[in-house]
């Protein structure tokens, strides 16, 4: 979702004002931290956000309902009264809430993962290949040490950035309903992207 808020970004022209102004990033990662406010609140989280709506700041509209048809709900029928369609990804479906909660919050897209986990691998976004079978020798080798530490018992502890903001995650997430909504979104927002 972060990738497709981001891609939005830079292709309404708010990329500027997104790299220079505060108050616009703060918005634009607000919306994707709206991933981790539980399913049943983010409609509500989402239009207290969509009040704080920086001014004076062209295209940010423009991007607030491509936000609002893509993930909160579709676009608005004919007809009488506040009827709206689908949203195209709908949230129980981007929610990373509960992820939270247990502590594997990392992404709800598992090709993206691998892909991510490839290029690390890898170190190269398009390996020749030998490098990719060297890649893969040493995939080998590390999966194959981590099945045995695991069936001799040894604990293999993931790397300790990840540990931590793992840990800061469970936190932030357990503490929801502490604060407003809004200090919680902005909370998330400002841990995700650090």
């Amino acid at each position: 979702m972060t990738r497709s808020v981001i891609r939005k970004v830079n292709e309404i022209e708010l990329k500027v004002p997104y790299e220079t102004d505060n108050e616009v990033r703060g918005y634009v990662r607000s919306l994707s931290a709206l991933a981790y406010v539980p399913p049943g609140d983010v409609m509500e989280a989402f239009e207290l956000l969509v009040e704080t709506v920086p001014d004076n700041v062209d295209h940010v509209d423009e991007l607030t309902s491509f936000f609002e048809h893509t993930y909160i709900r579709g676009r608005r029928l004919r007809g009488r009264g506040e009827v709206y369609g689908a949203a195209l990804f709908p949230i129980d479906k981007w929610n990373k809430y509960s992820a939270g909660v247990d502590g594997i919050a990392r992404t709800t897209n598992s090709v993206e993962g691998w892909h991510h986990g490839l290029q690390s691998l890898f170190q190269f976004h398009h390996p020749t290949l030998w490098t990719f079978l060297e890649g893969l020798q040493k995939d080998m080798l590390k999966q194959t040490t981590i099945f045995l530490q695991g069936a001799t018992g040894i604990h293999h502890p993931a790397a300790k950035r990840y540990r931590s903001l793992e840990e800061r995650v469970q936190r932030a997430v357990a503490a929801y309903g502490r604060a407003e909504i809004l200090v919680y979104v902005r909370a998330m927002a400002h841990l995700s992207h650090t």
